[in-house]
C-alpha cells in the first residue's frame, strides 16, 4: 500500500476541529501532516506535503495540552498534590471512551479518543494480568509470555510495575475522599485498576517533556501533547524535535498569561527536506530495546547497514544478575555494595556491541573489579581492606592500570552462561507459544522477545569474543 493511500484516523477530523476552537491554525500552511494507518504500528504522522527542513509542523495552543496546569482547575485540592502522572492518568481513568465510541468528556473528549483503546500488547499489562485476573496461573497467554522473557526484562518490569501501584494506591485515596468524582461509577474504588492501568500506560507510553514548573529537574514538567503522539520511534536521523520553549530557554516556569505553559512546537526534521507522504518520526530517547519494550511496549529490530553510535546498537542490562553475585557473597557482599553505592558506582551495568569492540561498561568493569577484589572463598572484611581499596580506587581514577585479563575468566562464563540461556529460552517460547494460541494474537509479542533473547545472545557472544581477543576497553 501507498503511503498517500493510507487510511486516514477515524478521529482525526474530531480532533482537529476541537484544536481550532482552541485557538490553533489547522489550514494545511500550519498543519501539512496527518495520522493515517502505519504498517506494523497502528498510526503514524504523514506529511501532506513537501516540508522544508526545520518548519515548524503544527502549535498546539498550551490550554490544549494534557497535564497538571490544565486540568488541576478542574479538580478538588489535595495535599500532597497529585503528580502530572497522578493527575493525567485519574482523568483519562474518569473518562475512558466506551468501545467503538468517542469520548464523552467536555473537556479534552476529541483527544482522549485518538488515544490506544487497549495495551494489550504492553509487558505490564501481561504481568499485571498474570498477578490480579490469572492468580499467578502458568497457561494463560500473558503468564506464557511473561515467563518467556528475559531476567534483566522482569526486573526492570517489575520496577515500572511498582511505580504503578504506587500511583494507584494514591489515586485510591483521592477517589476515596472525593467521591462525587465517581458519580455514575462504581463507587468501589479498588475494581478501577483495570481502568487505570490503560489510563496509566497511556501516560507513560506518550508523555514529553515540556517545562511546566520552575525547576528545570521538576519531574511534572511533561505533557501529552495532541497530534505529536501519532509520531512513531526511530533511532536514527531524519526525526522531528520540539521547538524550546521560552520558559526552557529563559529558565523560568509559566508567567504571567502564560498560566498554562507555551504552545508546543514541533519542527520537522533538521537534517532533510520531508517528502509528500513520507512518514514523520520522532526519537523518544537514545533508549536500549530493553527500556522500549518495558516502557513502550516495543522493541527495534537491529539495522545491519547502520552501527553508528546515534543508534542504540546491541546493549543488554546485567543489574539483576550482578545484584545477585553480590548479594551470594552474603557480608562481603554487602561491603562491597556500600562501597560501590559511595563511590557511584552502583547500577546501570551493561554490555554493548557498539562502538567496536563490544565491551562491557566501565561502570559494569569497575563493580567487576572490586567483586573480584577478594577471593570467593572469603566471608569476613580483611583487616587490610582499606589498602586493597585503595588499589581499587586508584585504578578507577587511572593511576593504576590493569589488563583485559583482570576481569576475562568471570566475563568469559557470564557470557556463555548468557547465551547458552538465551538460546534454551528461546526455543522454549516458541513451542510453549506457537503450540497453544492462535498465531496472530501472539506474533508481534513473540517477535518481540525473541528479539530481545537474540539481542541477549549477540551482545553476549561477541563481548566473549573480545574477551578471547584481549580487546582493551
Amino acid at each position: 500500500m501507498n503511503n498517500e493511500d493510507r487510511a486516514v484516523h477515524p478521529y482525526w477530523n474530531l480532533l482537529i476541529e476541537w484544536l481550532s476552537g482552541h485557538g490553533m491554525d489547522i489550514s494545511q500552511d500550519k498543519l501539512p501532516v496527518q495520522a493515517r494507518s502505519s504498517p506494523g504500528a497502528g498510526y503514524g504522522l504523514l506529511a501532506l506535503r513537501s516540508i522544508e527542513p526545520s518548519t515548524p509542523l503544527f502549535s498546539i495552543p498550551a490550554k490544549a495540552l494534557l497535564n497538571s496546569l490544565t486540568l488541576e482547575p478542574h479538580y478538588p485540592p489535595t495535599r500532597p498534590k497529585l503528580t502530572c502522572t497522578q493527575f493525567v492518568s485519574l482523568h483519562l481513568l474518569l473518562h475512558r471512551p466506551m468501545k467503538g465510541h468517542a469520548s464523552s468528556d467536555p473537556l479534552f473528549g476529541p483527544y482522549i479518543s485518538v488515544l490506544p483503546r487497549d495495551f494489550d500488547s504492553h509487558p505490564l499489562t501481561w504481568l499485571w494480568k498474570k498477578e490480579h485476573i490469572n492468580c499467578g496461573t502458568t497457561s494463560t497467554l500473558e503468564a506464557q509470555l511473561v515467563d518467556a522473557l528475559p531476567s534483566r526484562i522482569l526486573v526492570k518490569l517489575d520496577k515500572i510495575a511498582n511505580l504503578f501501584e504506587v500511583d494507584f494506591k494514591r489515586i485510591q485515596a483521592y477517589l476515596q475522599s472525593n467521591p462525587t468524582l465517581l458519580t455514575g461509577r462504581d463507587p468501589d474504588v479498588t475494581q478501577l485498576e483495570p481502568d487505570y492501568l490503560w489510563a496509566w500506560l497511556n501516560v507513560n507510553t506518550r508523555c514529553v517533556y515540556h517545562r511546566l514548573a520552575k525547576s528545570r529537574s521538576n519531574p511534572d514538567n511533561m505533557t501529552l501533547c495532541p497530534i505529536l503522539d501519532f509520531a512513531n520511534h526511530t533511532i536514527s536521523p531524519p526525526y522531528t524535535m520540539p521547538k524550546p520553549t521560552q520558559s526552557e530557554i529563559w529558565d523560568t516556569g509559566p508567567l504571567g498569561r502564560r498560566k498554562f505553559g507555551d504552545n508546543f512546537v514541533l519542527l520537522s526534521p533538521s537534517t532533510a527536506t520531508t517528502s509528500p507522504h513520507e512518514e514523520i518520526f520522532l526519537r523518544y530517547g537514545p533508549h536500549s530495546n530493553s527500556t522500549l519494550f518495558a516502557e513502550y511496549g516495543f522493541v527495534m529490530a537491529p539495522s545491519p547497514n547502520d552501527a553508528s553510535d546515534e543508534t542504540s546498537g546491541g546493549e543488554i542490562e546485567l543489574q539483576g544478575v550482578i545484584e545477585t553475585l553480590f548479594l551470594k557473597r552474603g557480608s562481603v557482599g554487602s561491603w562491597m555494595k556500600e562501597i560501590l553505592v559511595v563511590e557511584g558506582y552502583w547500577g546501570d551495568w551493561t554490555m554493548h556491541c557498539t562502538p567496536k569492540p563490544a565491551h562491557p561498561s566501565y561502570r559494569l568493569i569497575t563493580a567487576l573489579r572490586i567483586y573480584h577484589l577478594l577471593p570467593l572463598s572469603t566471608d569476613i572484611i580483611p583487616s587490610n581492606a582499606d589498602h586493597l581499596l585503595e588499589e581499587w580506587r586508584n585504578t578507577t581514577l587511572g593511576k593504576r592500570t590493569l589488563s583485559p585479563q583482570t576481569t576475562k575468566p568471570f566475563g568469559e562464563q557470564r557470557c556463555c552462561k548468557s547465551g547458552e540461556a538465551g538460546i534454551n529460552r528461546t526455543r522454549k517460547v516458541e513451542i510453549e507459544i506457537d503450540s497453544q494460541n492462535p498465531q496472530f494474537v501472539v506474533d508481534s509479542a513473540k517477535v518481540s522477545i525473541e528479539t530481545l533473547w537474540r539481542e541477549e545472545i549477540d551482545v553476549a557472544t561477541a563481548v566473549m569474543r573480545s574477551l578471547e581477543n584481549n580487546e582493551e576497553f
